[in-house]
């Protein structure tokens, strides 16, 4: 359900066991909101990465429907990347259900950014 995308492979990223785990609870979570997570990672160094190393990351969330949820790019460290894209998606579950109360308003988007 999630596929990584950009210039950062998942292997580089040297996620842990509890890190996979709390990706896999969040995508699960939200798995009847969201069909499909594509995380877009981008990274200009040529170096190792490390938890210090900074991260581009973007994010769209697929719905259900005919809108999908997506994330303006933004700065994380290596560290912090795992709780940051569990955070958006708990963030963008809330938006888009105050979203769909809005049922005319729906007719006229296709990408919500949050």
């Amino acid at each position: 359900m999630v596929a990584v995308k950009g210039t950062v492979r998942v292997e580089d990223l040297g996620l842990t066991g509890e890190e996979v785990g709390r990706l896999n609870r969040a995508v699960e979570s939200h798995k009847t909101m969201f069909t499909k997570v594509a995380l877009f990672l981008d990274y200009s160094g040529d170096s190792r990465m490390t938890d210090k190393t900074v991260l581009v990351m973007a994010m769209i969330l697929e719905t259900g429907g005919d809108c999908e949820v997506r994330s303006w790019g933004r700065k994380v460290s290596r560290a912090e990347l795992v709780s940051q894209v569990a955070l958006y998606m708990d963030k963008a579950a809330i938006e888009y259900e105050r979203f769909l109360k809005y049922p005319d308003v729906k007719k006229n988007f296709r990408s919500l950014y949050i």
